[in-house]
Parts: structure tokens; sequence; C-alpha cells
């Protein structure tokens, strides 16, 4: 359970370093955040979706390396999007602001889904995973419970203050 709860909660991190280096670069500002904290949650959800997905399906079938990475590839690509997109509305509903806008890109959906990011997701599952995950484990297996304890409480007052004492 605190290897997913490290994972969780590291990526969210680094989700939200991510994103602000990102915007800071394409706009000068740094991003919009529900939280007060360092964190993006989606980007925690979706590292941890990523894990069960190759630990839980992946691993049990018996298939090519080649056929496990591209079905991986279009799983995530559908599974973060759909993600994307329930965490923009829920977002929007609570906050009456959207965080993130797709309208102007290509092939977007609606403001909150569009092809050019959900291929990004992809690329950037294969690469975490087969790149990152690998170094990460590393340090998020010696990370000790009572950090956990104390970043996951951190997490869950300010989640509880961000959207429903704010």
């Amino acid at each position: 359970m605190f290897y997913y709860l490290n994972n969780f909660l590291l990526y969210s991190i680094l989700g939200f370093l991510y994103e602000n280096i990102l915007h800071l670069i394409t706009s000068g500002e740094i991003a919009q955040n529900p939280f007060l904290g360092p964190w993006m949650p989606i980007y925690g959800f979706g590292i941890i979706i990523m894990i069960f997905l190759t630990r839980f399906v992946f691993n049990r079938f018996k298939m090519p390396r080649f056929l496990k990475v591209i079905s991986l590839f279009l799983l995530v690509i559908f599974i973060l999007t759909i993600l994307e997109l329930i965490g923009g509305i829920i977002t929007e509903a609570i906050f009456h602001k959207s965080f993130w806008d797709y309208s102007d890109m290509t092939f977007n959906s609606g403001k909150y889904i569009c092809l050019e990011v959900s291929l990004v997701w992809g690329v950037a599952c294969l690469i975490f995973l087969y790149l990152i995950k690998p170094q990460t484990d590393k340090i998020v297996k010696k990370i000790p419970h009572f950090i956990t304890i104390i970043s996951l409480l951190l997490f869950i007052a300010d989640f509880i203050y961000s959207f429903f004492l704010k």
C-alpha cells in the first residue's frame, strides 16, 4: 500500500513541477493550481493507473513485448484522456473556472481533451514505465512510512480546504 501512496504523492509533486515549468516556458507565468500545496493529483492518479495496468493486466498475458507496448500505449491514451476530461469537468464544477483549455488546439474535443495532448500522455507513459519508474522505484521503496503518512495527511488537509472550505 505504501508503494502506491508514495508513487501517487511523488508523481503528484512531479506533475506540479512539470506543469509549472512548461507553463512558465510557454506563457511566462506559473500554472493555476486548485491546491495550495505543490501537487497535481491527476498525475498521481495517472501513474497509479499505469502501474496497475502493467502489473495486473499486461504482465498476466503472454504476448510479444512489441504488442504489449503498443497495447499499453493505446489503452493509456484512452484512460488518461477520460481521466483528464473528468478532472476538467469536476474542477470547473467546483471552482467555476477552467484550469486548462485545449480549445485552441487543432484536434480538440471541447476544452479539456485533444488528440495532441492524448498522444503526449501515451509517449509519456512509455517513457515513465521503461525509463523513469525503474529509477524512482529505488527511492519510493525506501521512503519511511511516517513520511508517507505525514505527506498524505497534508495532501488530505489541502484537498479538504481547497475543495470544501475555500
